[in-house]
């Protein structure tokens, strides 16, 4: 666990959730894309808006001055190797590489000569934030873990509309140019276009 991992799961989790949000912000919709349990639609239309918002928050916590400087340096600095080892960084290619176990020591030796450079009042600033950014991930983690299935049910049924709504601009394309901007309508492209237009949930009709 390192400050880029935070920051790709955040993006992670938020991606997914703008994708679903549409669901949730129409009650029928939600209802019928979960099988029309309403009881399961309620409870996770309340589970998914304190995800939304715990997102939010860990984006804010992210953004204190400690967190960039420092989550990557306290914990191994603390000898603290809860995470199945540790990683160091490549500046030139930007980017995060495995360190092996006899390099461990070493890895601690210098978080800690970075970590030692801050005051009393820093450190323990440094140690809160950082604590709060661990421990806040967690528990967002374990939400997300818990409402994932659901996301991903919505999150399909997102594409499939989504793929749709593409295939349909593609077919009116070709449907306008083989009938002359329609004025051929036995087309065989403009009978595919109106039979894929058959599919489009009337609701999408109404808004």
């Amino acid at each position: 666990m390192n400050y880029q991992f935070l920051i790709n799961e955040l993006y992670e989790m938020q991606d997914v959730v703008q994708d679903v949000q549409w669901f949730c912000n129409d009650e029928d919709n939600l209802v019928n894309a979960l099988d029309g349990d309403e009881d399961e639609a309620y409870e996770f239309r309340m589970a998914f808006s304190d995800l939304a918002a715990e997102l939010e928050q860990f984006q804010e916590d992210l953004n204190n001055e400690y967190i960039p400087d420092c989550f990557d340096d306290l914990f191994p600095a603390a000898g603290a190797d809860y995470f199945g080892g540790f990683a160091g960084w490549d500046s030139y290619e930007q980017d995060y590489f495995g360190l092996q176990p006899f390099e461990y020591t070493y890895a601690e030796q210098e978080a800690e000569k970075r970590i030692c450079r801050m005051t009393k009042k820093e450190l323990l600033e440094a140690v809160g934030a950082c604590l709060k950014v661990y421990t806040s991930y967690m528990a967002l983690r374990y939400r997300y873990d818990c409402l994932e299935v659901s996301l991903d049910i919505l999150r399909e049924k997102n594409l499939q509309t989504l793929k749709l709504f593409k295939a349909i601009e593609e077919q009116y394309d070709k449907a306008e140019t083989e009938s002359n901007h329609f004025e051929y309508e036995y087309q065989k492209s403009v009978y595919d276009l109106n039979r894929m237009l058959d599919q489009v949930p009337q609701k999408y009709w109404i808004q």
